[in-house]
């Protein structure tokens, strides 16, 4: 079997799927997302695809799928493996049909049919290491050595979800009687723990105007502030999943998986 360094971008990125069993769906995103992190000179511009730029690389992502489940690296099933219903292994023509359809490639909030994708338990092993990498954080702080606002946007990161703000966020809307001065002060406040995080590549921040698609626009250190200052940006409204987040690079997930996030499984607890 070949070194997770010997893989390509596309391969690494379907196989941190498979091995992790998350959705066929929303991987030509992240396909994107690990092209931009790793500085490629086709990398794609600081927002997600849209849905032709999507469309335009299932080929491609396609012909590396199929390669792998050829090797016997990757499987693919229909069903979500949370339900209770087993899910169903996708073979043959069926699993030609289902890789080059783009619909299966597109993330939708109400999908006619889901596919997930896995990897045999030994391949699992395998490359487990090089698909979740740990870092050395001992000359990091310790979990009790952060502030609370600092542990919160850890956990937020690491979350699902992962949203600043909007009606599921962790940060409170700025009062609305705030004139500009007070209400960009309001905002320095919030963005102070989250900063040093982003400054150091470990988390990206993006603005979600849609809670019906994926779409996304990252916001560089540069403009957090004038971003978060923003009601629009911010969203004050009630739709869950509008607004802005931020979730874990790669290299952020390393330093998560080397202490912090083992400290906050034990306690759950920010205090």
């Amino acid at each position: 079997m070949d070194s997770w360094e010997s893989l390509t971008i596309a391969e690494q990125t379907l196989m941190r799927r498979a091995i992790s069993g998350y959705s066929l769906a929303g991987t030509v995103q992240n396909y994107g997302v690990a092209l931009r992190w790793a500085g490629v000179a086709d990398a794609p511009p600081p927002r997600s695809y849209t849905e032709d730029e999507q469309r335009a690389l299932v080929p491609r992502l396609a012909t590396v799928a199929l390669d792998l489940a050829e090797r016997g690296l990757l499987t693919v099933h229909e069903g979500e493996s949370y339900r209770a219903v087993p899910s169903v292994p996708v073979v043959g023509q069926e699993l030609v049909e289902v890789l080059t359809d783009p619909i299966s490639w597109l993330w939708s909030p109400r999908p006619r049919r889901h596919f997930s994708l896995t990897a045999p338990q030994a391949v699992g092993e395998r490359w487990f290491d090089g698909a979740r990498p740990t870092a050395d954080t001992s000359a990091l702080p310790t979990w009790d050595e952060l502030s609370v606002e600092e542990r919160e946007i850890l956990v937020c990161a690491a979350e699902f979800s992962g949203m600043l703000t909007g009606a599921f966020g962790i940060w409170e809307d700025p009062p609305a009687a705030l004139g500009t001065a007070e209400r960009l002060a309001w905002v320095d406040r919030q963005l102070a723990p989250l900063l040093p995080f982003v400054r150091e590549g470990w988390i990206e921040v993006q603005h979600c105007p849609d809670e019906g698609s994926d779409a996304f626009t990252v916001i560089p250190l540069e403009d957090l502030r004038t971003a978060l200052a923003d009601p629009a940006i911010r969203y004050e409204g009630d739709e869950w999943g509008i607004g802005v987040g931020c979730l874990f690079t790669y290299a952020g997930l390393a330093v998560w998986r080397g202490g912090w996030g083992d400290e906050w499984g034990r306690r759950l607890d920010f205090e």
